[in-house]
């Protein structure tokens, strides 16, 4: 496996854990996956920092998302682009989306630093 191929599996791996702590609540697995600067828009447009997100964890009941086209982009050596579609069934609705997350390795982990979803057309 290249490089490229290696970062590309590692980094869906961490988002597939993201969303699985998410749906858990799992403060710590999330906290660990978070760089400290974290910032995320989220689909009604506002702004969340990172204490913001665990703050919030568990207020809500998340649903299973399903990642698809999952594609990355190296901006440079220690910082990744990420894109992918998520999929997530609520009774008879499907809600699809459009993702994006900057990852940047710190201290030889991966850390997200910047996530947006926005909803669209399946």
């Amino acid at each position: 496996m290249n490089a490229h191929a290696a970062i590309e599996a590692t980094l869906h791996a961490a988002e597939v854990a993201l969303l699985d702590a998410q749906q858990r609540a799992d403060v710590n697995a999330i906290a660990a996956l978070l760089a400290n600067d974290f910032e995320e828009i989220g689909c009604s447009g506002r702004r969340y920092d990172r204490a913001t997100v665990l703050a919030a964890l568990g207020t809500a009941k998340l649903d299973a998302a399903e990642i698809a086209d999952f594609s990355l982009r190296l901006l440079a050596a220690d910082l990744a682009l990420v894109n992918f579609r998520t999929r997530v069934r609520r009774g008879d609705t499907v809600l699809h989306s459009l993702r994006s997350s900057v990852w940047r390795r710190e201290h030889d982990a991966w850390r997200i630093a910047f996530h947006q979803g926005t909803p669209c057309a399946g």
